[in-house]
């Protein structure tokens, strides 16, 4: 069977997406924890042979307020003049201040999952938090529902809310402290986030959240002392933060401000404590305190200090029995072993002084003992289970690296084969494909039997026995395509169809960026690698271009005669000319470099756009925005024609009176009214850029007449996608918008001189363009951590949330430097194909051939390869510190950028 190459670069990529979604499967479980439900029958009867009274575990607070302020960090509690009734409280002893640790992923849906079922969630939450279904984990609420009783929580996640969503919850607030049906009552205040992720934390509208935080303390609190006074209630208040906030704002990574956020009790006789508590134990305190059953899930421990007014025999009985409930999780991992363990040994202790204190209940120093016992059990135990709960199927991982390393040695192997062979010819085996089916088999029956590991693909069910046939399929139809790889192999020399440092360069710099995966320090800072390697590929080739033009200039000189002076001057002004202009490209790299600090180490350094974000700049940010526009019109002036050069100029001063009516920038003091009738208009100029160059190409299919070959299709597109990313770009980034044209065009413009072939023309591009796509996806400030998402972009022009466009808005914000360089590259070799050929048949398909077969290779390969080589190194390093805080989180932005390059496969298939 005969197939084109093109066809197969498609199915590896295929393949390794099935791939890495196996290993994906594997290495991030759905859910640590199961859904089963506690129930009043699990509270302890009898410890050993000993009774015990549940009747003492009660409600301890007859109403309660648990008060959630999205991103509050610790320091933000510390702003006396902010929070000073808050502070007041702390400073007379009605209040108490602990600190609380929080787990990575600091994003708000698993932080709210922790908070009340005292569960470590799945890390794939982060991806799943907006537009989360119903939560199925077991939680104190589900506990209080179903004593009839309620929870009230009132939220927007529309992240330029600010203040409404605030509002409305203050409002339904008051509405009900004037009810007494309610014992228990939510609220989710999100407009300080929303604040952080737009503004940073260090905004001149921080301290003004903050005080109208603390008035809705103050509120709350004078609420609290009627109730205590006409129906002799107990009242308490617990304030909290779902996770912290970075000092650029954003959230989601694991820095000190982002996992550690403050708990406030109020009401209670607290005790004060320096301790470090972790945020899932503040489910088990909850449920105890409010009296009922602790969450199946739960694996944290009792806040100790919270129960000082409970009485001593009630404290031990509730520490006992969230002990209990640890040990019995333990058992799960332990199994025969557990008596074994040390903490079994401690446990054994505690329950000794338990019975000793029930027997002399005025003894304190026993009283101490028991307590200090059973919590130090339980934080052991906590953080044990936290370690065990990471659960891998590893059957998964394995089966994904196996077939994610074949695809990479076929992808390999098709990319060195001489750039003349179109086509494979594979032979397909029945005999091999039933001799894998039948290893594959008895491996399957292998594992199972004797528990080797324990993986979801050992059951026998439909979908299990249809993969299973589907691997045996895929490893017969890759051994089949390395048999036709092979004979293509010894036809030339790889290395002779890409000649010239430039190609050695892009050849070494995927392979050192490939091997840097395996460092921690070098994925936290990967930024610093594609620096280094577009900026050395740029200066490699201006040297190369200076030197052909003093080649040109020397051989021009030795024939030089009077009618060859006038070309010699030419040359020299030429080569001069480019020298000046070479400089200032690479001053402004320099510049824009400094735009946007990102990584780890220099992250929290002051960089331009934190400059020109004060206020007292904001007269620089909008010339900066200016001069960003009128640059971004020029560029895309080179791809337009007049209609669309009129609509773009529109669309750009629309984009400045957008940043206007918000208050981003300013104009002589100029405050338009705030109407969403520019972006109606900017809408529409982009379908018009849209229709000005679709409408032809449709009357002519109509009429069935043969189209012209022209790339304006593609030049609308690439106007439209930079137009919307003005939109969606923080005001100072926009520069960043035609600064990636103008470094693609000098890229083109380069290779186009030095490359002595059209297929070496085609891969230099194409890598060239992949570096430079992650370049400026590093100017822009984003890193692999999940705390640079700008979530601002994804509601720029939306009055309420909508997750189609919210997603389609940050996807376009986030990964803009790859998406606007891939279409540029397309654009540039379209235009090469037409171009460089004569014959405006033969030769165009010929070419367009050639440059499709090597950019679907290329953008296969540049994925493949390196999330290969990174996937089994996180398989290696699963028990590493930094496995969730740097290499997890990677994996996601990896995963998403792989969606991405098949969307451009696709577009490349489908163009040329």
């Amino acid at each position: 069977m005969i197939v084109q190459v093109r066809h197969v670069s498609i199915y590896l990529f295929s393949v390794f997406v099935c791939s890495i979604s196996l290993f994906c499967y594997g290495f991030f479980p759905l859910s640590f924890s199961p859904s089963t439900k506690s129930t009043p029958s699990d509270l302890p009867g009898s410890m050993d042979s000993l009774r015990l009274d549940p009747d003492g575990y009660k409600p301890r607070n007859s109403r309660a307020v648990l008060m959630v302020i999205d991103a509050l960090r610790t320091d933000f509690v510390a702003q006396r003049d902010n929070m000073r009734f808050l502070n007041e409280l702390l400073a007379n002893g009605s209040a108490c201040q602990y600190q609380l640790q929080v787990h990575p992923p600091t994003v708000t849906m698993p932080r709210i999952k922790a908070i009340t079922s005292g569960a470590i969630p799945s890390f794939l939450d982060v991806i799943l938090n907006l537009g989360s279904p119903e939560m199925k984990l077991d939680t104190f609420l589900y506990q209080m529902k179903q004593k009839q009783r309620r929870g009230e929580n009132v939220d927007s996640l529309y992240v330029n809310d600010f203040y409404e969503g605030d509002k409305n919850i203050t409002k339904k607030m008051r509405l009900e402290f004037g009810n007494y049906d309610w014992k228990m009552m939510i609220l989710h205040f999100l407009g300080l986030d929303h604040i952080g992720h737009v503004e940073g934390p260090f905004s001149d509208k921080i301290p003004g959240k903050l005080q109208e935080m603390d008035d809705v303390i103050k509120e709350i609190y004078g609420a609290m002392i009627k109730w205590n006074e006409k129906y002799y209630t107990k009242p308490l208040l617990v304030i909290t933060g779902d996770h912290g906030m970075r000092d650029s704002g954003g959230h989601g990574g694991s820095t000190y401000p982002e996992t550690h956020v403050p708990l406030l009790v109020v009401g209670n006789s607290c005790r004060k404590s320096d301790e470090l508590f972790l945020q899932i134990d503040l489910a088990p305190t909850f449920a105890t305190l409010m009296g009922v059953v602790i969450p199946h899930s739960s694996i944290g421990s009792l806040i100790d200090p919270m129960f000082n007014d409970v009485p001593s025999v009630d404290r031990v009985y509730a520490a006992h029995y969230n002990t209990r409930r640890l040990i019995e999780k333990a058992q799960e991992f332990y199994k025969d072993n557990l008596k074994e363990q040390d903490f079994y040994v401690q446990y054994k202790e505690a329950k000794l002084l338990h019975a000793m204190f029930l027997e002399h209940r005025d003894d304190l120093v026993i009283l101490d003992k028991v307590l200090s016992k059973y919590a130090a059990i339980s934080k052991h135990l906590s953080r044990l289970l936290i370690k065990n709960y990471i659960r891998y199927d590893m059957l998964s991982i394995v089966i994904g690296i196996a077939l994610s390393v074949m695809t990479t040695i076929l992808a390999v192997l098709l990319m060195i084969i001489p750039h003349t062979s179109e086509q494979v010819e594979i032979k397909p085996k029945l005999f091999i494909w039933m001799t894998i089916a039948a290893i594959a088999l008895l491996a399957k029956i292998f594992l199972k039997k004797y528990s080797i590991t324990e993986s979801s693909l050992l059951q026998s069910t439909y979908f299990n026995h249809i993969l299973l046939v589907s691997l045996s399929s895929l490893t017969t139809i890759h051994y089949s395509l390395l048999a036709g790889l092979l004979p293509l192999l010894s036809r030339t020399n790889w290395l002779k169809q890409t000649r010239g440092l430039p190609s050695y360069l892009l050849l070494f710099g995927s392979c050192f960026h490939t091997l840097s995966l395996a460092a921690s320090s070098f994925i936290e800072e990967e930024h610093q690698t594609y620096y280094y390697l577009t900026n050395t590929l740029f200066l490699l080739l201006t040297l190369t271009e200076i030197r052909i033009m003093n080649a040109t200039i020397a051989q021009v000189d030795q024939a030089a005669k009077s009618s060859n002076e006038v070309l010699l001057e030419h040359c020299r002004r030429e080569r001069d000319e480019f020298c000046i202009s070479a400089v200032l490209f690479f001053a402004g790299h320099i510049v824009l470099r400094r735009f946007n600090q990102t990584g780890d180490k220099w992250q929290h350094l002051p960089d331009i756009g934190d400059w020109l974000g004060r206020d007292g700049n904001r007269v620089w940010l909008s010339v900066v925005l200016a001069v960003g526009l009128c640059y971004l019109l020029v560029a895309v002036a080179r791809f337009s024609g007049f209609l669309t050069i009129v609509l773009s100029a529109t669309s750009c001063l629309l984009v400045y009176y957008y940043r206007l009516m918000t208050g981003v920038v300013g104009l002589f003091g100029v405050a338009p009214s705030k109407t969403n009738s520019c972006l109606t208009i900017f809408w529409i100029n982009l379908l018009e850029i849209f229709f000005i160059a679709f409408l032809p190409k449709l009357y002519r299919a109509v009429l069935a007449k043969p189209a012209p070959k022209s790339s304006q299709l593609l030049a609308s597109l690439i106007c439209i996608v930079a137009l919307l990313s003005a939109l969606l770009h923080k005001p100072h980034n926009v520069v960043l918008l035609a600064a990636l044209f103008s470094s693609s065009r000098y890229l083109v413009a380069r290779i186009d001189h030095i490359a002595e072939s059209k297929a070496e023309n085609a891969l230099l591009k194409c890598v060239a363009h992949v570096w430079l796509g992650k370049l400026f996806y590093f100017y822009q400030g984003n890193s692999n951590s999940l705390a640079t998402i700008d979530l601002n972009a994804g509601y720029v022009g939306l009055a309420s949330f909508d997750f189609t466009r919210v997603g389609l808005f940050l996807t376009l914000n986030t990964f803009n430097g790859q998406i606007l360089s891939f279409l540029l590259l397309v654009y540039h070799n379209m235009r090469g194909c037409v171009s460089d050929s004569v014959d405006k048949t033969s030769h165009v398909e010929q070419s367009k051939t050639l440059v499709s077969q090597t950019m679907l290779k290329v953008l296969s390969l540049v994925v493949i390869g390196p999330m290969t080589f990174y996937v089994i190194v996180v398989a290696l390093m699963r028990n590493h510190i930094f496995v969730w805080t740097v290499f997890s989180p990677k994996i996601i932005y990896d995963c998403f950028y792989m969606g991405l390059t098949g969307v451009q496969i696709a577009i490349v298939y489908f163009t040329f």
